[in-house]
């Protein structure tokens, strides 16, 4: 740098200095606009065998596994007596209400004739709908009682369609009494259709008999509907995407979005049943700041939830 004339040296330097301060700071400024970001790591794992128990819970209430309806089978008749109460346990053929008819005998007279309603069947009394001087009739819309046939109850439950894929008729269940403790089961009928409005399935668990238990008690419970092994990663590293389920892999330095099949989740740990091979590499927690094509380094996770 040449000094020009009229100025001092002493000037020329400071001048000079400042100059080769501002071109270092240029030049510094210049480089970090062109510095190539840092790398991110990502902790990854790889998929490990594990065996998962398909458990499904359930919510429902109590019913007669088979109802049995008595109604008259006469018209005219009164209600005279009735013999038994809800929650008898009775034999088929014991009486359970008496009726009275008046029928014509000489003229101007009539004669009473009296009969019984009978249980049809062997079984527990859940409702009892006969009243003493009420007619009695076939065409009335309530049954004089309603048998439990044997006095067998079952648990009625409603279940989303993709909770009934795994289930079928002989599976144990473990059910809930409000109060009192546990009591076992076995699936007896899973429906073929789901309902239009709720979108349900039902499911009939038959359950066995306990003087602690009501018809039309409300139970929760779980069916153990068997169990899977196969390939597994943290639950952590699932993406939901409206229907879809994703994990990111890391292949050749570069994230991609893959969708799986998945299956049981258990604690912390997901089944995955399709989308994932031996050795991938997968983001151990799933990160939104990541893209499919984004590079990375990898560091495996030391340890498995």
């Amino acid at each position: 740098m040449v000094r020009p004339r009229g100025v001092t040296s002493r000037a020329f330097r400071a001048t000079a200095l400042l100059a080769a301060v501002h071109w270092a700071g240029l030049r510094a400024a210049v480089a970090q606009s062109f510095e190539v970001p840092p790398i991110p790591t990502v902790t990854v794992v790889v998929p490990s065998p594990a065996c998962f128990n398909d458990v499904v819970p359930f919510t429902g209430f109590t019913v007669a596994q088979e109802e049995v309806l008595v109604i008259p089978e006469t018209e005219g008749a009164r209600i005279s007596e009735v013999l038994i109460e809800e929650g008898a346990r009775v034999a088929a053929g014991q009486a359970l209400a008496r009726l009275t008819s008046l029928a014509p005998a000489q003229p101007g007279t009539t004669a009473s004739t009296t009969f019984d309603v009978v249980a049809p069947v062997s079984g527990v009394v859940i409702a009892r709908e006969a009243r003493i001087g009420a007619l009695a009739s076939p065409q009335s819309p309530a049954p004089l009682f309603r048998l439990a046939r044997d006095g067998a109850m079952e648990v009625v439950a409603g279940l989303p369609a993709a909770r009934l894929t795994n289930l079928r008729p002989g599976q144990a269940a473990r059910v809930q009494i409000p109060g009192s403790g546990e009591t076992v089961g076995r699936v007896r009928l899973v429906a073929p259709k789901i309902d239009r409005q709720t979108r349900l399935g039902q499911v009939r668990i038959s359950i066995q008999s306990s003087p602690r238990l009501r018809f039309g008690a409300t139970v929760a419970g779980v069916i153990d509907a068997g169990r899977s092994c196969g390939p597994s990663i943290p639950v952590s590293a699932l993406q939901i995407e409206g229907e879809r389920t994703l994990v990111q892999r890391v292949r050749d330095g570069r994230v991609e979005s893959t969708p799986v099949q998945l299956g049981i989740v258990q604690g912390a740990l997901a089944e995955i049943r399709e989308g994932l091979n031996a050795g991938d590499l997968v983001v151990a927690r799933a990160a939104v700041f990541l893209s499919a094509g984004d590079v990375v380094r990898t560091l495996p996770e030391q340890t498995r939830p």
